[in-house]
């Protein structure tokens, strides 16, 4: 029970602010209707007098915003006639609307009640052990009355000033964010967008949720102090937030937008401002001591972003510069090098050596006319080389020591046309434009201030998605978020390191949404002075990567969708320079249908993208997403297989598939026959590991449509019909084969070939077998893989399966918002997550001088509260307090902390696992004598459980909590034998001499044979019978080094067990 009330706390004290992004319409300026929000006072002018330089996409500099607080007492009124009050004392708080809608929160020690008066009733009541929630219609009633419904109306006169408008982007290619009178206003349009402030606009009118300035924060004292008076009230509000308590329904929103005199123009768009995004990030402990900044890395294995080949060689991201006995190396300079003989190269980019820590340059050999192989010899040629050219070389590059380089060469004396490169084991040549451009051809970046100053470059990677349907929402805006490719794998995989940058609003354009955003970036490319840790320091930032879906994606790399002609993103002449072109031939057109004509023989819009104004290849840096291809190609599949089946077949299907034993740990999957629609992308994946094993379980040449099947056969020229259900698994084999290595989380240069391989022939099999993958977008991808692949390090590093769960969060939030101003109540709810974060990273505040103690100290004190919280996801990774009367099970080693066993068996399933264990006694001393003991009591406790759950620490420092089931299946590296694999039979405790239980598990071992199943192409096992006593069956659980890495299927055709090359965790 709760003994002190809590007061209502003031979110205007967390460090964070929303801004508006203002815009300017023709003849008139909106400002925003935040009825429920904040005041905006607005002066009397007459807007026919209004210039161009009166106002700008940020706001007129009249325009006031208001905001007052004080301890007790938040209102806030609009000049539409909307009144919100909030008023909170010791045990009450109660918010009103002049539209007749009420709604008052009641809280003390066991009640919370919340009220509205159009008959709506809802209450909760919650005590240590109980949360109860009732109305009128026994559960949860909702009533929408046309009385109280929520208008939005907007004034037709010309000076109205009430809401600001985004105009929406057409489907059609003419279409843009504004015309343009000739290519030189279009260079020029953003930087006149961005200067065009009157110098007496402040703060308040750029920021509509700004944070209290440090002499109007509240004057508390304590570890919590300012955010709150102490610990209970942190503790609570921490608490509503974790759970989402709402008040509002999703209905009102659907009546606003059915009134006609809703317009999608008077809606106003929110977004977070990136500099600060970046200056919280940089200044939370937590997450710096994470983040790398540093060279490109020369690594064996890749698979962080600074593996792969574009932060080495962008100056944006990686070392730009290095000084070699005495002169200064750039990146993109051609030089002399020595291997075995002086040689001319490209310097493509300075790398760090991951064992020595020492530099290696990657060079690019050029070539002369000598070098060239005999098939290219010829007279022309050999003229052009006698006036300077020479022929660069495409992949495998060169990588040496800076003890190799000679000396520069300077860059106008070479003429290069041609670049040689192997396709398929042949020589081949291309025009040089045909490819893509260094980034030291068109980035050029400024040197910090000082040298001795830190630099920090950031490499940001933008995602973004539109709303679509999920459970019982559909909300039409489209969220933008930002991750910062300096973290890696392991901590861009947490929900709470995606960080939101705001969302697109009903009918918004993405290009004028995002013009903040390029204002603030193209500073941030040269170079800015930024405080981090209490010293200046200069930070670079650059958009290193942006990733989305296949037709969004394309939107924002300003090419036509895939239905189009050209409507690949990546295809043979996608390359920056060539489309810039191409778009300025498009724009330089005055005839509107030549223009369209232009677009469809390019495969281009109209203008390109917003994003193409800072410094990036659009193509490149636009990678297709492997995660929604590779679902879609796998979707499509199960399609065409299950249009296959006769009767029979489908029967046979449902029942092997209801028999198949799945992963314990998955999530229960959809019937694949009845509930295709229902399957998630990662169901998608998950079946297609299994779908091999299904189908080679039961599938008969009679489980198939006869004439199907002999369609099947002529596409694939052969005369044996029982040729087709070999094919049929064939192809779910290559498809399995295929995913695995794309979602592959490390990649070696052998890797890089066997993807390559891996991708063609699904290609191959596919188009052949099934006519409908001819043109599939997501199968036509497979040709660029490999390029994004190496150019990031790893194809999951720009897979977006992480992203859509973070999307999927704030689709969840959208019924328990405002639904009036839904963009701006879940930029709300986000920064209050997002500060309760920082400050228990013990993050710093701008304002204050010293972090806050009492957030820093949380998880010590509340291990409930920020458990299972995915803004706390890290924090809380072993503390978990053993159930009264429960032993403690220690641990033998430093890295397995937290062992807790559940479940206990039965007395026969003991007995059946001692039946199998005849040298029990024997082994378990060597099990102590293993952990330190020279000796086991005999007669000692004992318990077997079924399961067990404990917490591991990676190798990497990211703690992990392990389940372990009976009957799974684990890795176990052996001295003899390296990795081995074996299935768990039981799990004990036992007490040791020094008083204290330990955790055991019993084991039978899977013995490779040395076999590879014919169709399935996996390897095949035999399990260890209880007669064979070559190897031990008891180890500790320290012993065991994966969990469910592993899936082994049983074919009782051939009593063996099949290894599931195919299995792995998507996500």
């Amino acid at each position: 029970m709760l003994r002190n009330k809590p007061r209502k706390m003031n979110i205007a004290t967390l460090p964070f602010r929303i801004r508006n992004n203002f815009r300017r319409l023709l003849n008139r300026f909106l400002l925003s209707d935040n009825d429920d929000n904040e005041k905006m006072v607005q002066k009397d002018f007459e807007d026919d007098n209004i210039s161009g330089e009166e106002y700008n996409e940020y706001g007129d500099g009249d325009d006031d915003l208001e905001q007052r607080s004080d301890d007790d007492h938040i209102e806030q009124r609009s000049d539409n006639g909307d009144d919100l009050e909030q008023r909170s004392d010791d045990d009450h708080i109660e918010q009103r609307s002049d539209n007749g809608d009420d709604l008052e929160q009641r809280s003390n020690d066991d009640h919370i009640e919340q009220r509205s008066d159009n008959g709506d009733d809802l209450e909760q009541r919650s005590n240590d052990d109980h949360l109860e929630q009732r109305s009128d219609n026994d559960h949860l009633e909702q009533r929408n009355d046309n009385d109280d419904d929520l208008e939005q109306r907007s004034n037709n006169e010309e000076g109205d000033t009430n809401m600001i408008s985004t105009s929406s982007e057409n489907e059609t290619e003419s279409d843009y964010i504004m015309s343009l009178e000739s290519d030189e206003e279009y260079e020029t349009m953003s930087s006149d967008n961005e200067e065009r402030h009157d110098s007496d606009i402040s703060e308040e009118k750029l920021f509509v949720d700004e944070a209290l300035v440090k002499d109007k924060l509240p004057s508390y004292d304590g570890d919590f102090a300012p955010y709150f008076q102490n610990l209970t009230t942190a503790a609570l509000f921490c608490w509503i937030y974790k759970h989402n308590i709402s008040t509002n329904a999703y209905e009102d929103l659907v009546d606003i937008i059915m009134r006609p005199e809703f317009n999608r123009d008077h809606i106003m768009a929110y977004q977070l401002s990136i500099s600060d995004i970046i200056w919280n990030v940089l200044n939370n402990p937590s997450l710096l001591k994470e983040m790398y900044f540093g060279a490109g890395v020369d690594s064996k294995t890749k698979s962080e972003y600074w593996h792969g080949t574009l932060w080495a060689e962008s100056p944006l991201f990686g070392q730009e510069q290095l000084m070699i006995s005495g002169e200064i190396y750039q990146c993109g300079d051609f030089v002399y090098y020595y291997d075995n003989e002086r040689k001319l190269g490209r310097l493509r980019a300075i790398l760090l050596n991951e064992e020595n820590q020492q530099y290696r340059l990657r060079i690019q050999k050029v070539l002369d006319y000598s070098d060239l192989p005999g098939t290219f010899k010829g007279e022309l040629r050999q003229n052009r080389s006698l006036s300077g050219e020479v022929w660069l070389q495409d992949e495998p590059f060169l990588t040496i020591t800076t003890s190799q380089i000679s000396e520069k060469v300077a860059a106008d004396t070479l003429r290069i046309t041609e670049i040689l490169y192997k396709h398929h084991t042949h020589w081949r040549i291309r025009d040089a434009t045909f490819s893509y451009q260094h980034p030291s051809e068109y980035i050029s970046i400024r040197q910090p201030p000082s040298p001795t100053i830190p630099v920090y470059k950031l490499f940001l990677d933008i995602y973004y998605d539109d709303f679509g349907t999920f459970r019982n929402v559909y909300h039409l805006l489209g969220g933008v978020y930002v991750q910062f490719g300096n973290m890696p794998a392991h901590q861009r995989k947490l929900l709470k390191n995606h960080f939101v940058l705001g969302f697109v609003p009903f009918g918004g354009n993405f290009n004028e949404f995002m013009l903040p955003f390029i204002s603030e970036m193209k500073e941030f490319e040269q170079g800015k002075l930024m405080e981090v840790n209490g010293q200046d320091a200069w930070v670079i930032a650059g958009l290193g990567v942006v990733t989305a879906d296949l037709p969004q994606g394309n939107d924002m790399c300003g090419v036509l969708r895939h239905n189009a002609n050209k409507g690949c993103r990546t295809s043979t002449s996608r390359y920056h320079h060539i489309t810039d072109d191409q778009f300025k031939e498009i724009f330089n057109e005055p005839a509107t249908t030549r223009q369209r004509r232009l677009c469809t023989e390019f495969g281009l819009r109209t203008r390109p993208s917003i994003l193409d104004r800072l410094l990036r290849e659009r193509h490149l840096q636009t990678p297709q997403d492997v995660y929604h291809a590779t679902a879609g190609k796998i979707g499509r599949l199960l399609k065409l297989t299950c249009e296959l089946f006769s009767q029979k077949g489908e029967d046979e299907f449902i029942k092997a598939w209801k028999n198949f034993e799945k992963p314990k740990k998955w999530s229960r999957l959809p019937n694949p026959i009845s509930h295709n629609a229902s399957f998630m992308m990662s169901d998608y994946l998950r079946l297609a590991m299994i779908m091999p094993f299904i189908l080679n379980s039961f599938l008969e040449t009679s489980s198939l449509k006869e004439n199907e099947s002999r369609s099947i056969l002529r596409r694939i020229q052969e005369s044996r019909i029982n040729m087709v259900k070999n094919v049929i698994i064939a192809c779910w084999v290559y498809v399995a084969k295929t995913m695995r290595m794309v979602f592959e989380s490390k990649f070696t240069l052998d890797s890089y070939d066997e993807l390559q391989k891996c991708l063609e022939e699904e290609m191959k099999i596919l188009s052949k077998v099934f006519p409908e993958f001819a043109n599939l977008p997501n199968l036509h991808i497979n040709i660029h893989l490999l390029v994004y692949a190496r150019t990031y390090g790893t194809l999951i590093n720009t897979q977006v399966g992480i992203k859509e769960m973070v999307h999927r969060i704030f689709k969840a939030m959208v019924p328990q918002t405002n639904c009036k101003n839904v963009e701006l109540d879940l930029l709300k709810r986000y920064t209050t997550l997002f500060a309760i974060r920082h400050l228990v990273d013990g993050g710093a505040d701008q304002r204050l001088s010293q972090p806050c103690r009492g957030f820093a100290t949380m998880s010590s004190n509340f291990r409930n509260l920020l458990t299972n919280w995915y803004i706390t996801e890290d924090k809380v990774s072993n503390e978990q307090e053993p159930e009264e009367n429960e032993e403690a099970i220690s641990s033998p080693v430093d890295f397995i902390t937290n062992i807790i066993l559940k479940r206990s068996l039965s007395r026969q399933d003991r007995e059946n696992i001692m039946k199998d264990l005849p040298n029990f006694k024997s082994e378990l001393l060597l099990l102590f004598m293993d952990i330190g003991q020279k000796s086991a009591l005999i007669y000692s406790q004992m318990g077997w459980y079924e399961l067990a759950t404990y917490t591991m620490e990676e190798s990497d420092g990211v703690f992990s909590k392990v389940h372990l089931h009976i009957g799974d299946v684990v890795t176990i590296h052996e001295e003899d034998s390296g990795k081995c694999y074996t299935i768990i039979k039981g799990i004990f405790k036992y007490k040791g001499n020094d008083d204290k239980y330990y955790a055991f598990i019993t084991i039978d071992w899977f013995d490779n044979i040395n076999r590879i199943h014919n169709v399935l192409k996996c390897p095949l096992f035999r399990i260890q019978t209880s007669q064979d006593i070559r190897w031990r069956r008891i180890f500790p659980i320290s012993i065991i080094d994966h969990v469910q890495k592993v899936h082994f299927v049983y074919d009782t055709k051939i009593d063996l067990w099949i290894k599931n090359n195919y299995y792995f965790t998507a996500i």
